[in-house]
């Protein structure tokens, strides 16, 4: 066997192409998303792209997607890189269950095995028809394995869909840039919320910071929800880029606050991670196993709700800053390469049938290749890889 090709399949909206020109204009820190390029050093990629649609092509794409549950159509206009792949990874449920309907249309054209990363899925599933529960239960089926960010997510998985493979493989994502030494901490003390996962609890963060007026809130986000609340006059919400987050922000932020709802899928992983890098405390809701992401971290965790025990963590880590070691996300295997390297590890463990590592779902830093099986670095696909 060659060197093994693995078809990359991203919700729309994320066209490669449109990334790399972003990563060049200094907005973006990956040169892709999810920094999947690095998986060139193993495999031959082939990326989705985003097909050019006018509003009827639009319409229907949605529309389709509302009825089945996920996107079917631009998985569909993806098909042929799916085809010619030994491997499909896909980062959502949107994609891979779209892909496990065309395995089960046309079994002998889509052979490839699936690395099916799963998000808000289980999150979800409790609220969705037993029609639906049904389709998907049979769709899960079709994947060689699951993969979920959080132990959380993983037991429901299990125990909802029982009698596949569902592993919990630990993200990374790209570090932040810590305070200088001799920079001395903002004054007044800065809190800084980042985020636009729906799992983000902000009326809890509004009343926090309504309680607290000596303080500076600082809330990064995109959401409209976020947009819509009640905010008092110490509290400043905007959007920036992710290069001036994790250049400036970080840095200028006194404590970092994950102010969550329950969920199942680790929301916040990635702000967590990067807040760990950057050596700084974290105040963060007690949900959806973001505990493991925080572990060595200087954290303090509060059950979910609790706004008088949120403001008290923060008033804590403001009067008495604890010592917290940057290295501690390095040392855990937090970084972008080693989340890739794990996937290339699990996907070479599936084409040669063999058992997968321990080290896929181990909270420590890779140091070595996957699996004997590493070969050269592949050659990309022209129509699909950004250059």
């Amino acid at each position: 066997m060659g060197t093994p090709r693995v078809a990359i399949i991203l919700r729309y909206g994320l066209n490669p192409t449109a990334w790399r020109k972003r990563h060049d204009a200094g907005e973006l820190v990956d040169e892709t998303p999810y920094a999947y390029h690095l998986a060139d050093a193993w495999f031959t990629t082939a990326w989705s792209t985003d097909h050019n649609e006018g509003r009827m092509s639009r319409m229907l794409r949605m529309t389709v997607r509302r009825v089945m549950g996920f996107d079917l159509v631009h998985v569909w206009r993806n098909r042929r890189i799916i085809q010619a792949a030994d491997a499909v990874w896909t980062h959502t449920e949107r994609e891979h269950l779209a892909v496990a309907f065309l395995k089960a249309l046309q079994p002998r054209r889509y052979r490839a095995v699936t690395v099916a990363q799963s998000v808000w899925l289980w999150d979800q599933w409790g609220s969705i028809s037993g029609v639906r529960r049904r389709l998907f239960g049979s769709l899960l089926r079709r994947h060689e394995v699951e993969v979920v960010l959080s132990s959380d997510n993983r037991d429901l998985s299990r125990s909802s869909v029982p009698g596949r493979t569902v592993i919990r493989v630990p993200f990374g994502t790209h570090f932040a840039r810590a305070r200088g030494a001799d920079t001395a901490l903002p004054v007044p003390p800065r809190v800084l919320t980042i985020g636009n996962d729906r799992h983000r609890d902000w009326p809890l963060l509004v009343e926090v910071s309504k309680r607290m007026p000596e303080v500076d809130f600082d809330v990064i986000s995109l959401s409209a929800d976020a947009k819509s609340q009640p905010w008092p006059a110490n509290v400043v919400v905007r959007s920036t880029t992710q290069l001036d987050i994790l250049e400036n922000a970080y840095a200028e932020a006194t404590v970092v606050a994950i102010p969550l709802i329950r969920n199942h899928h680790a929301s916040g992983c990635t702000v967590a991670i990067e807040a760990i890098s950057a050596g700084l405390p974290v105040v963060a809701s007690e949900a959806g196993g973001i505990e493991e992401y925080l572990e060595g971290g200087a954290t303090q965790l509060v059950a979910v709700g609790d706004a008088a025990g949120f403001e008290a963590a923060i008033r804590s880590a403001i009067a008495a800053p604890p010592q917290a070691d940057p290295g501690v996300a390095e040392a855990r295997g937090l970084s972008e390469s080693d989340y890739v390297t794990r996937l290339a590890s699990l996907t070479l463990s599936l084409l040669e049938r063999a058992p997968i590592a321990p080290a896929v779902e181990t909270f420590a830093h890779i140091t070595e290749p996957p699996t004997k099986q590493a070969a050269s670095p592949a050659s990309t696909d022209e129509a699909n890889i950004p250059a």
